[in-house]
């Protein structure tokens, strides 16, 4: 029997940094238990440069992450 995967959406504002960033760090601690969406009410048109550095400086994978509705 395999494990279920829980969807996890992160809300934010702008969707430009923090849901962004906890977005891609679940993405890796959840090791595919979890699929991580993360998004903005009022988006903005890019994401914040200091948080993909952060994420990054940490190793996770950056790619497609942007401010979404």
């Amino acid at each position: 029997m395999s494990e279920k995967t829980y969807n996890v959406l992160f809300l934010c504002r702008h969707n430009s940094a923090r849901s962004i960033m906890a977005e891609s760090l679940l993405r890796k601690w959840g090791r595919g238990r979890f699929a991580a969406f993360s998004a903005g009410s009022h988006p903005a048109e890019k994401a914040h440069p200091s948080a993909l550095a952060l994420l990054e400086a940490a190793k996770l994978d950056t790619s497609g992450l942007r401010p979404k509705s």
